[in-house]
Formats: structure tokens, C-alpha cells, sequence
């Protein structure tokens, strides 16, 4: 692997990134939002202006910070300050609804939030609940009393004080997808996002030179793809939201070289109407992952973008990779994830955990340097058993992975429903979409669309079904389960739509 590939060889933490760049590429764009320019100095800078303002705090190493922040330079003056001494940043997916943030933070007890002006019913609803966080710091809009603003609070362009970090401190918590009622902390360590960088860069080829389009949330692992141009010196343009059309005039007004993307976007960058007014031939890499791309949509790819496109498989577990799936590979293997990164070792199991043949389906394991720390507080469970879902039943929609049982529970608390089932149909714009059969008590009335809005009440957007359909019983087998397949037949087609998330 060429040295000017990766970070630097002596950084063995986060902490080291970005002061040699602050020396080296202090006048180069690191990060680019709108009509806003930071440069690796004015980035290094703020970043040490955020130790300061913790620690005026008495933020210490192994407390956690909370952000609840768009796409933009704040979110990564947070993250790079809060690791540079040692706390523990909590990215916060800003789609979820007030009460999952509450639950969420009740469970990793934040000594500070940063949140934008956006966000302010979320502020509102984790303030009343956790009465001992420190002042929110706010960006984006006037500050309530007892909140900070961020502009305020964080210096400009201060030096990077002291602090002993280790490469197997925790760097960052992120909460897995809200599988059930109480998500798992995710614990990622310095070194194993190190280890990332090194696997991203190497497949991709990031250069100083390079520039990386962010359009996924920087909340979520993806924002891998922004550190690791952000430690090899390039610069990373971010989008505070995906549009196709401001996405690929994006991609030629700054020359883009690198982005990644999930297939939903993909295909509305290849359906939008104004794409063959712009210039794509900047592109020399196009990652995608949380689901496959296969066929014609394959072929149109390649023959539109014009470059190389690998397909990333990994997970919050996994930093963000375990597996590629390389350009010349798409030729042969078009759908599958591709082979183990280097130093990555992935095995398919069954249920008794032993290798199952060529072609029989099991259970990916994956070990590698990347892979988490543990879960927060669940070093165990103490033994007990917790069903989230059946695998089966999990819906992948717009490369979200979504589980039904949540929606069901959610419905099911609806004082007019007796029974509901929530399941995955076919999308043709998201891939799969979820769908519910609701069951009213005798005597009872509900429209779906109140259905619908009581569980908005409850739960994110994305985890909403956007069609829910009053039956009079729901399939069932001898021993009472629900036959699913039977509903997806039944009521595949819309029967009433719910918002967009």
C-alpha cells in the first residue's frame, strides 16, 4: 500500500490526524458546505477550539458528547474534538422521533449535547428527561436561556492542548437501528477506525488531490468515507440532504473524484431528467452498499458514470467495511459482497455455528481489526435470550435495514386495534417498503391514516409503513403465526399512503 494512500504512519489515534495537517495542508479545503470553505488549518483549529470548551465544561476521557447536527462543518469539528481528549462523540440519527433520541441518551447518560436549531422539539424532549446534561450548545439559531451557542462556545482558532489517548479507547458510540425498543451502543476504538481508513483507502485510492461527495448522514458509518479524505489531506464536499439534481451539479462544479452512495440514490442520479447536461468525468470511483446492484440497472450504471463502482458490504459493528466487491468482480459476481478486506476474515455458518457448503445460506461471522469493542453496557445480557425479529422478516428500504416487529408494537398499543401484522412489499423506487394489515376491535373505528399518524407520534419516518389496509382477520397458521407471504399477496398493491419520512 503506498505511503501517500493512508494517514500518516505515526498516527496511532484519531487525536494525530489532523495537527500534521494543519502544518502541511493548512491552506488546503478540507471541508466544503454551501458557500462555506474550511481549510485543514481553520478545521485543526476549531477542532482544538472544542477541547477547550469541553474541558471548560469538565468533559473528561470517557465522557460522552452528544451531537444532533446536520451535514456540516460543526458536526466534524465536534467528532475530531471530542476524540482529541479521550470522550466517547454519540452521533445522533436525526431522523429518529424526540422519545428514541430520549431513550437512546437515557441509555449512554451525554455530559453535553450539540444540537442545531432544527432539532429543537428533540432538545426540548432529551432536556426534560435528562436533567442533569450540561447546557446545550447550539448551532443555527438563537439559544434558549441556559443554552450555549456554538459559535460562542467553540474558540476559532485555538492550539490543541494535552491529553493521553490510547488507540483502544472508544472514540465513538453508535446506536445500531432500533431493532427493538432499546438499541444496542455500537463501541468503536480508534484503532479499529484506523484500520477502516486503511481499507477504504487503499480499495479507493484517495489521494491528496481527491474530492469526496458525503451524501449519506454523517451520523451514520458512512461518515467513514469523509475521515478517511479527511486524514489523507483531500478535500470533502457535504450535502445537507440528497438531491439528485444538486448532486450532479455538485459533482461538476467541484470536479468530484469519490462518493458513496446507496442503490436508491444511484438510481435517481441515473432517472434524473438534467443528468446528461452535466459533466461526470471527474469520477474515478463510485462506492455503493446496503444492498446489491444487478442487471440492467447494473449495466447502466457502468455505461452513465463511466468509473469504477464497488460494492461495500460492512456494518456499524465493522467500523464500516468487511468486504468489497471490486469493479472487474462485478463481471463475474454482480450481487454478492465481494471477498474479505485484507486482514478480514468472513465465515458463513448455521445455526450451530458450523461452516455451511458452497451455496447453502447461513450466517455471515466477520473478525478483522475494524470490528467493535463490544456493545455499551451489554457485555452479555447476563445470559438472557431477547427475540428481535425473524431474519426473514427484516425489510432493506432505501439501504436502511427496517424491522416490522418495531411498527407492530407501535400499532398494536392503537386502543382500536385488536391484531396487526407489518411487512415488506416490493418498492420501486426504495426497493422494499413497509406495508400493514390492521384488525379493529368489535365496535371500534379507525381510519388507516389515523392508524398511521398515531404511530408517527411514536416512531422515525423511515420506520413508519407508508400503506396500511383495515382486513377483517389476519392469515394464520395452525399454531397462530402470521403467514406473511399471504399478506404481501394479498395487499401488495397501496391501500393508504402514509407522508414521506
Amino acid at each position: 500500500m503506498d505511503d501517500h494512500l493512508v494517514m500518516p504512519r505515526s498516527a496511532a489515534t484519531l487525536r494525530e490526524l489532523l495537527e500534521p495537517l494543519r502544518r502541511t495542508r493548512g491552506g488546503h479545503a478540507a471541508l466544503v458546505a454551501g458557500d462555506t470553505v474550511l481549510s485543514y488549518a481553520q478545521l485543526a483549529g476549531r477542532a482544538a477550539g472544542v477541547v477547550q470548551a469541553l474541558r471548560a465544561q469538565g468533559i473528561h476521557h470517557g465522557d460522552r458528547v452528544a451531537l444532533l447536527l446536520p451535514n456540516g462543518p460543526a458536526f466534524l469539528e465536534v467528532i475530531f474534538g471530542t476524540v482529541a481528549i479521550g470522550a466517547i462523540a454519540v452521533p445522533m440519527n436525526t431522523r429518529l422521533h424526540p422519545q428514541e433520541h430520549v431513550r437512546l441518551l437515557q441509555d449512554c447518560r451525554p455530559r453535553v449535547l450539540v444540537a442545531h436549531a432544527d432539532y429543537r422539539p428533540a432538545v426540548s424532549a432529551i432536556t426534560a428527561a435528562l436533567p442533569g446534561l450540561a447546557p446545550v450548545v447550539l448551532d443555527g439559531g438563537a439559544p434558549a436561556p441556559g443554552e450555549l451557542a456554538y459559535a460562542d462556545w467553540r474558540a476559532e482558532d485555538a492550539a490543541l492542548p494535552g491529553a493521553a489517548v490510547a488507540p483502544e479507547d472508544v472514540a465513538a458510540l453508535l446506536y445500531t437501528s432500533g431493532t427493538t425498543s432499546a438499541p444496542k451502543g455500537v463501541m468503536l476504538t480508534h484503532a479499529g477506525y484506523l484500520a477502516d481508513f486503511a481499507h477504504v483507502a487503499a480499495e479507493i485510492g484517495v489521494t491528496p488531490d481527491s474530492v469526496n461527495l458525503q451524501l449519506s448522514p454523517l451520523y451514520h458509518a458512512a461518515a467513514v468515507h469523509t475521515l478517511v479524505h479527511l486524514a489523507a489531506g483531500a478535500t470533502t464536499v457535504l450535502m445537507p440532504r440528497f438531491d439528485a439534481a444538486e448532486v450532479l451539479a455538485a459533482i461538476e462544479h467541484h470536479r468530484v473524484s469519490y462518493l458513496f452512495a446507496v442503490p436508491t440514490m444511484l438510481y435517481q442520479l441515473l432517472d434524473e431528467p438534467t443528468r446528461e447536461r452535466h459533466d461526470l468525468g471527474s469520477l474515478r470511483t463510485i462506492s455503493y452498499g446496503a444492498a446489491a446492484i444487478a442487471g440492467a440497472r447494473l449495466e447502466q450504471a457502468l455505461a452513465v458514470f463511466g468509473c469504477k463502482l464497488l460494492h461495500a458490504y460492512g456494518m456499524t459493528e465493522t467500523t464500516s467495511h468487511a468486504s468489497v466487491l471490486r469493479p472487474a468482480e462485478h463481471l463475474v459476481a454482480a450481487g454478492s459482497i465481494g471477498r474479505g478486506l485484507p486482514g478480514t476474515v468472513l465465515r458463513v455458518v448455521d445455526e450451530a455455528g458450523a461452516d455451511v457448503a458452497p451455496g447453502a445460506i447461513g450466517e455471515i461471522l466477520v473478525q478483522g481489526p475494524q470490528l467493535m469493542r463490544g456493545y455499551w453496557q451489554r457485555p452479555d445480557d447476563r445470559g438472557y435470550l431477547f427475540i428481535v425479529d425473524r431474519k426473514k422478516d427484516m425489510v432493506i428500504s432505501g439501504g436502511v435495514n427496517v424491522y416490522p416487529r418495531e411498527a407492530e408494537e407501535v400499532l398494536a398499543r392503537h386502543p382500536a386495534v385488536a391484531d396487526v401484522a407489518v411487512y415488506g412489499v416490493p418498492d420501486p423506487l426504495w426497493g422494499e417498503a413497509l406495508a400493514a394489515a390492521a384488525v379493529l376491535k368489535p365496535g371500534q373505528h379507525a381510519t388507516p391514516q389515523a392508524l398511521l399518524e398515531f404511530a408517527r407520534s411514536q416512531l422515525a419516518g423511515f420506520k413508519l409503513p407508508k400503506q396500511l389496509a383495515i382486513v377483517d382477520s389476519l392469515p394464520k397458521t395452525a399454531s397462530g403465526k402470521v403467514r406473511k407471504t399471504e399478506l404481501r399477496q394479498q395487499h401488495a398493491a397501496p391501500a393508504a399512503a402514509a407522508p414521506q419520512p
